[in-house]
């Protein structure tokens, strides 16, 4: 789905360089935390870090329809962790502390670490000024829901981590070959692709394919509609919500 591609860039672009991790957002890195055999918590990042990713999601209440674009309620994983092994040294007074802030790393201080970095990814997200979180807003309706959980592990290296799960109503996918209205946050979002020459851009385009079909194909796509159901709609028989049921009745 565009939308969840969309949404998880968006994250990104919106939150990197603005937390106390720096450029260190990762995309997709759904493993970077992990369990162990033995039931511990592990990571293999060198650094702290922010792992943005897009989980399940469910769009229900088709109303009989067949469309396939629709996201519908989506969990964004916003995912952040330290260890004490990222911790730096302080080269005058000998002592290791947490970058950035500057204070001993305990698991009190990488608790305080990361809860800073929870509200600087609030900040990012809802800052008005910032263009890539103006397009992260642009991609949902809502945020339906707002869930923080936390993780820590006393074995072997000390290790502190927390979740922030979004769960967004986000726009439906655009229907592939139909011109983006330069208006639209999709011409938004390929814009500031565009600005930083991102490496999924051309990807994205032909994703959307935009122009490539007329507007009837356009529409068969949109609802689902065998060329029986679109000949009724294009005859006013029916209209396009109706469409499926009626055409399927009276063919039955």
């Amino acid at each position: 789905m565009l939308s969840r591609i969309a949404v998880r860039l968006a994250t990104i672009g919106a939150i990197k360089g603005r937390t106390l991790v720096g450029d260190n957002v990762l995309d997709s890195q759904i493993g970077v935390l992990d369990v162990d055999g033995a039931g511990a918590l592990r990571t293999e990042a060198n650094k702290p870090f922010i792992a943005v990713y897009v989980d399940s999601s469910e769009a229900s209440d088709q109303a009989g329809g067949r469309s396939l674009h629709r996201a519908g309620l989506t969990e964004l994983v916003i995912e952040y962790g330290i260890t004490t092994t990222m911790a730096e040294l302080n080269q005058e007074t000998g002592e290791t502390v947490l970058g950035g802030i500057g204070i001993p790393a305990t698991d009190a201080a990488m608790e305080f670490y990361l809860d800073s970095v929870g509200r600087q990814i609030a900040n990012g997200l809802s800052d008005p000024d910032n263009a890539w979180a103006e397009i992260w807003r642009g991609l949902s309706n809502r945020v339906v829901r707002v869930d923080r959980r936390r993780a820590s592990d006393a074995e072997g290296v000390r290790i502190a981590a927390q979740q922030i799960v979004l769960t967004l109503d986000l726009l439906s996918d655009p229907v592939f070959g139909e011109e983006i209205a330069d208006t639209s946050i999709w011409a938004r979002l390929l814009a500031a692709m565009q600005e930083e020459n991102h490496p999924y851009l051309a990807s994205i385009n032909a994703l959307l394919g935009s122009g490539a079909e007329g507007a009837d194909q356009g529409t068969r796509r949109r609802f689902g509609l065998t060329l029986e159901e679109l000949t009724a709609m294009l005859a006013g028989e029916v209209s396009p919500g109706a469409t499926i049921q009626s055409v399927t009745t009276s063919g039955a």
